[in-house]
């Protein structure tokens, strides 16, 4: 029998199809009385999202050739409708407007979580005869625990004609009940993250339904993004400059400590709170930093040169060397090779960044020797310099990395050669065809050559090896052969074509 656990999956990993079947599982389970299946189905239903549910029921819905996914009209008979809670659900869903009004009175006389989300999803029904019955049961369940369960799915209604009328009228009705505070801060703490989210974007806009105060205490530990850029622009337009500084200049996410040096200009921040910020993790935090900075009498360059020298801290290092790039101070060249050498990654990393530019043909073998490591982020960012600096290697000081034994180690060979202008890429995709692993060999499935620009004579003689017995169609050979000027070649599986034609021909 199918688990729980599979069932409950989230409707986003499931295909079309999946979710048809699934659906199409459950209608037979209702027809055949089986308890178990409509349990798991009962469970599928009430998990799920209010986003997921309009999307199950959209999928129900759905005209298909080979019939209803829920089974036809004549299959959900009275003794089916009524056999049970899930019965009725899955029924709530069916494409016959009858069925769905039939199925609406039969939840209407339940109040479990199951039937007050279908009761909330027919609530924007189409046929008026559904819709009606659908809105009347949901204005009838207003306490808040039934809200938490509604709002969810009228929330997802709130940009279409029917369904934002329903929402505005059960809205209306929790609100007279409970009172506009009590139920906002309610839909607040809901698990459903639509409607969370439109109940700070709400309570913003209000006024006095969400204070300052409370923004301060949730926002250290809210993990959603859109509600943490919500409070943090209230806390930037509400709060004291002493509390825009203990709250959003420490922030975990970039985005708030960049808005709290916006908000306070120099005279309101103190050194301590500049002077962390200078070698922060974002870019943009330390470019506003150094904005704050200079603005307060100090020199960027000069702090982040201090900064850089500080040997506690290797991360905080790389950020001040990186600050410092920025600013537009040069670092010597025998500094950044000493960070490249280092034992630190972080170090190495900011080393390697900085070598871009200042690279020479005396450190090509130990570039080489770090596209060789085991450290994947340094390997690459040591490929980069390489990359952007093919002046100072040939082709044949990539020969240990394309021999290694190591396959991750060939993958970096041929990702360096592809780095060369011209016909080079090509020849490096036509090599790797080759190679016995086969990850790696199908990189080199699609080999393209440059246009205008012919190979020479070595590159030409060596293009004609590899293609004879490369494993490719004919035609991308001879795209090949013609754009590389081997006529020779050309003539060959032209006339390879021609004689595949003649055995044809004989043989019809």
């Amino acid at each position: 029998m199918t688990s729980v656990l599979t069932w409950v999956t989230m409707i986003r990993v499931l295909s079309p199809a999946d979710v048809r079947e699934r659906l199409r599982t459950a209608a037979t389970a209702a027809f055949e009385g089986d308890v178990a299946a409509l349990e798991l189905a009962e469970s599928w239903l009430t998990s799920v999202s209010a986003r997921d549910l309009l999307r199950i029921d959209g999928f129900a819905r759905q005209y298909r050739c080979e019939g209803p996914t829920l089974g036809t009209s004549q299959q959900w008979t009275r003794q089916v409708l009524s056999g049970s809670l899930p019965a009725a659900a899955l029924a709530s869903m069916h494409p016959d407007g009858f069925v769905r009004e039939r199925a609406v009175r039969l939840l209407d006389r339940s109040r479990t979580p199951l039937s007050e989300r279908m009761l909330a999803l027919r609530a924007a029904d189409h046929v008026a005869q559904v819709r009606v019955p659908a809105i009347e049961a949901v204005l009838s369940r207003t306490d808040l625990k039934a809200a938490s369960r509604i709002m969810p799915v009228l929330q997802r209604f709130e940009a279409r004609g029917r369904g934002a009328e329903a929402r505005t009228l059960y809205l209306g009705a929790i609100e007279n009940r409970h009172g506009e505070p009590h139920v906002w801060a309610q839909m607040r703490e809901s698990t459903d993250r639509d409607l969370r989210r439109a109940a700070f974007q709400h309570s913003r806009k209000r006024g006095g339904l969400l204070r300052t105060q409370d923004a301060v205490d949730q926002l250290p530990r809210e993990r959603d993004q859109v509600v943490r850029r919500l409070l943090a622009n209230l806390i930037a337009d509400n709060a004291e400059p002493a509390v825009i500084r203990a709250v959003l200049l420490p922030a975990r996410t970039a985005e708030s400590r960049v808005l709290g040096l916006v908000k306070l200009d120099a005279s309101q921040l103190t050194p301590s709170d500049v002077e962390a910020l200078l070698v922060d993790s974002s870019v943009l935090v330390r470019s506003w930093a150094r904005q704050r900075w200079t603005e307060m009498g100090n020199d960027p360059v000069a702090t982040c040169r201090q900064l850089a020298r500080f040997p506690a801290n290797p991360t905080r290092r790389a950020r001040a060397y990186l600050a410092l790039a920025e600013a537009g101070a040069q670092t010597d060249r025998g500094e950044v090779l000493h960070l490249v050498h280092s034992t630190e990654p972080a170090l190495q990393k900011v080393g390697l960044r900085l070598l871009v530019d200042k690279a020479t043909s005396e450190d090509v073998p130990d570039l080489l020797g770090l596209v060789a490591a085991k450290h994947s982020r340094i390997a690459r960012m040591a490929s980069e310099v390489l990359a952007h600096n093919v002046g100072l290697w040939s082709i044949a000081d990539l020969a240990p990395l394309k021999r290694a034994t190591n396959p991750h180690l060939r993958r970096r060979g041929w990702w360096l050669h592809r780095s060369r202008l011209g016909w080079e890429p090509l020849i490096a995709d036509l090599e790797v065809l080759r190679d016995p692993d086969r990850q790696l060999a199908v990189l080199g499935r699609q080999p393209t050559p440059p246009m205008y620009r012919p190979p020479d004579e070595r590159q030409q003689q060596y293009i004609a090896e590899l293609l004879i017995d490369a494993p490719l169609s004919r035609d991308q050979k001879l795209a090949i052969a013609l754009a590389a000027g081997l006529r020779d070649l050309m003539t060959e599986l032209q006339a390879s074509r021609s004689s595949c034609s003649i055995v044809v021909t004989g043989e019809g």
